[in-house]
């Protein structure tokens, strides 16, 4: 095949992958955010628990290690689809009393396009192109309360209490990009993988609480006091993450490591609203005049940060005598990020925006994030059962990284509201394949907990004012919540190769 033949091949199979991306945008998935480890790419990977690093990754060894793009025999455009999650958060008395913070949800959606190109002059390099979801999070909590209770000092006898929390946090990480798998010699390979990261955050919080009195059918002449917590944000981070991988084979074991270079940015910006307010409130006891109070603020075009940290992970494969067994090991050490911005608001407010607060608007509308150490592992088993069918399951278990949970709602919070927890994964599954793909059938069940969690807000023991850490019209918080997350996940997908031979 000349060159000119090449270039034209190429630049249908391109085209090809351009018209397939278009069509399987994927939709909103159902996990937590906090992890790195939550995510699972084509369903090979997925079924060996992601412990893919030393190999048997399938289309995905761009994102486990490019070096073992070299493994791939042939030309090749294939889908990896499709997954059913079904998932239930709970979060026990995260907002005061009985009331929890909970969600069920299903979701469907698919997972990854590649194409795989070898040229005919350097046979030894394989090419890559991908594109697929990493993460996709969503988490959507609405919870009410209401009750009669004597607790506001200014007005006699009992007054009438409503409450409501509302939390819809939707974040998505889609990846594109290349990568390169150069075979040295036939036991070592090198790679290398530049993908392009597009990370979209949007968070909406809010948080109402009112006291009223009323004095028979008149709804008119009330007493009425209340409180109110809001912010919103609404953001986007454009992204380059490159890898470099090495892989050894020695007979009847396979090794792979890789080294993930910290993110670098290449633009991304978005919008916050943050406001905190109370009117009709007694502030100090025996003071006969209540106190009114606004906090808020605006700001777009600020910088937004969604940094990812510097990574080394290392694997082992060890391949039976009879050719019908895989045993595959998998780590991977995360570094550390100190607290930075992840909005980064500055001290103009800029177009539409505006800043009524007594802190510096950098102060008011920054938004921090702090990431600690995390060190991951995988272990996972592949059999051979006949030519067609194979069956491959694993662990993995999954920590979170965040550092500061900020669970307070008061004027001076500039944390997202989240629980920490863990996670540990379980995947159990078989391939079925064919000439020009295959079928897999599995599934993947999680689990995480946490005790001993602090509260979001105290709908259920309000307290009229506290001091200015707590917001008025809700009650102390304690360290009592239990958290449970259980996600079962069914894999029903395919990869199916469509270049005819």
């Amino acid at each position: 095949m000349g060159k000119t033949d090449f270039r034209l091949r190429t630049f249908r199979l391109t085209a090809i992958l351009c018209l397939s991306i278009l069509a399987l945008h994927p939709q909103t998935t159902s996990a937590q955010a906090g992890r790195y480890w939550d995510h699972n790419l084509n369903s090979e990977a997925a079924l060996l628990s992601g412990a893919v690093v030393a190999g048997e990754g399938g289309i995905a060894a761009i994102y486990y290690n490019p070096a073992t793009i070299s493994e791939m025999k042939r030309d090749n455009l294939s889908l990896s689809a499709n997954l059913f999650s079904l998932y239930f958060f709970d979060a026990k008395s995260a907002l005061g009393g009985d009331l929890p913070a909970n969600r069920l949800q299903f979701d469907v959606y698919p997972r990854m396009i590649t194409l795989t190109l070898i040229p005919k002059k350097h046979s030894n390099l394989t090419v890559e192109m991908a594109y697929f979801t990493k993460t996709s999070d969503f988490i959507q909590i609405n919870q009410g309360t209401s009750h009669t209770l004597d607790f506001i000092e200014a007005n006699p006898g009992e007054e009438q209490y409503a409450a409501d929390y509302y939390l819809r946090s939707k974040y998505e990480d889609f990846y594109g990009g290349a990568g390169v798998g150069y075979k040295v010699s036939n036991s070592l390979a090198l790679g290398f993988s530049g993908l392009i990261s597009y990370k979209d955050d949007q968070y909406y919080n809010l948080i109402t609480a009112d006291a009223f009195s009323v004095t028979g059918e008149d709804f008119q002449n009330q007493y009425l006091a209340s409180s109110r917590y809001h912010i919103k944000y609404t953001q986007f981070d454009v992204r380059l993450v490159t890898k470099l991988g090495v892989h050894l084979k020695k007979k009847y074991w396979a090794l792979g490591a890789t080294l993930s270079l910290p993110s670098v940015k290449l633009f991304g910006n978005g919008t916050v609203v943050k406001q905190y307010e109370y009117s009709n409130i007694f502030t100090q006891a025996g003071n006969t005049e209540s106190d009114n109070l606004f906090y808020g603020g605006r700001q777009r075009q600020c910088p937004a940060h969604f940094k990812d940290p510097l990574s080394v992970a290392a694997g082992a494969n060890y391949y039976a005598a009879s050719g019908k067994t895989i045993l595959l090991l998998t780590a991977e050490y995360f570094f550390g990020i100190e607290t930075y911005d992840y909005i980064e608001a500055n001290e103009e407010p800029g177009e539409n925006g505006y800043n009524y607060s007594p802190f510096e608007p950098e102060e008011w509308l920054s938004f921090k994030l702090e990431q600690k150490p995390v060190l991951n592992a995988g272990i996972a088993v592949k059999q051979q059962i006949n030519s067609n069918i194979v069956y491959s399951g694993g662990f993995r278990t999954d920590f979170s990284y965040i550092e500061n949970p900020g669970q307070q709602m008061s004027a001076g919070s500039n944390f997202k509201s989240s629980y920490l927890f863990d996670v540990y994964h379980w995947n159990s599954g078989l391939s079925f394949s064919f000439k020009r793909g295959s079928i897999t059938l599995g599934m993947q069940y999680s689990y995480g907990r946490a005790n001993n969690q602090e509260q979001i807000v105290n709908l259920e023991d309000p307290v009229e004012y506290i001091d200015d850490s707590i917001m008025p019209l809700t009650g102390y918080t304690g360290d009592v919540v239990q958290v449970r997350y259980n996600d079962i996940s069914i894999y029903c997908g395919f990869i199916f190769d469509f270049i005819k031979k």
